[in-house]
């Protein structure tokens, strides 16, 4: 009987510690509301009929923050720099070339579902904004832009963080689509543009404030 008494309390008392930590954790993620992300990795844009000939590749340096609104849920800003990366593609001829697109610029808002556990959050994330691909001619450019082009964006993935103070560590998955104008210079072909469906994944770290 005296070791079921021991048994008991040392289970009563561990279960209270981890209610505690559990609503000390809870206290500290709600007391922070706002978050920085700074993310980096890599961006695929895919191969289309009306102005990508193959698959690009493309470094992000993205830049994210975030309100709480509440425990799992949070209004998030994204702005990415899409660094573009030279490359051996095939432009149709048959023989390929070294080509790049032009620096491209995405902007998005959106919102953030979580679902905060102990020590990370799982998270589903969408959003809508723009991408503006920045004009330049040289001649290693595809295509070929004699003034930037803007087109609406939309974007949509999730991801988890890690981390239950402060720091977090971030991993994000996004699926991008743009729509480029019919009459987009380009991006069209006689009257018609594809949709633009960009892949992107970074990791990164957070701060909470």
């Amino acid at each position: 009987m005296k070791s079921l008494r021991s048994i008991a309390v040392v289970t009563a008392a561990v279960l209270i510690s981890l209610i505690a930590a559990s609503a000390a954790i809870a206290q500290e993620r709600t007391a922070s509301r706002v978050d920085i992300s700074l993310l980096g990795g890599i961006q695929a844009l895919n191969k289309n009929d009306t102005s990508l000939p193959d698959q690009f590749l493309s470094v992000p340096a993205v830049a994210t923050v975030a309100y709480q609104i509440t425990s799992n849920f949070a209004a998030e800003g994204d702005f990415t720099w899409l660094i573009p990366v030279q490359q051996s593609v095939d432009l149709g001829s048959g023989a390929k070339q070294d080509r790049k697109t032009p620096d491209i610029l995405a902007y998005q808002a959106g919102v953030r579902a979580g679902l905060p556990q102990s020590s990370w959050t799982p998270y589903l994330a969408a959003g809508a904004g723009a991408v503006t691909f920045l004009s330049n001619t040289e001649a290693d450019r595809l295509p070929r832009l004699d003034k930037s082009q803007t087109m609406f964006a939309l974007n949509f993935g999730g991801g988890a963080e890690v981390g239950n103070g402060r720091w977090g560590v971030r991993a994000d998955f996004r699926e991008l689509v743009a729509f480029p104008a019919k009459d987009a210079a380009g991006f069209s072909t006689s009257g018609t543009a594809d949709p633009l469906w960009m892949e992107r994944g970074t990791v990164g770290v957070a701060y909470h404030f």
